[in-house]
């Protein structure tokens, strides 16, 4: 088994609520690989005026 760690980029849309938020994130996490751990680092506001976030998540995988 192989670990990696990997910063990870990800829009966070209007349309997802903050109790929705992990489930979110693990998703799209897993279709990289099985999933150790991660945590969000950082949270920017998006510069268009969709609301939209971006997150930066650092997140250990194993392939």
């Amino acid at each position: 088994m192989k670990l990696s760690s990997v910063d990870y980029y990800l829009d966070w849309p209007v349309s997802i609520k903050l109790k929705s938020l992990r489930g979110f994130i693990i998703t799209n996490l897993e279709k990289k690989g099985d999933l150790i751990r991660w945590s969000i680092v950082d949270i920017q506001n998006s510069i268009d005026s969709s609301g939209t976030k971006k997150l930066k998540i650092k997140a250990v995988i194993a392939n």
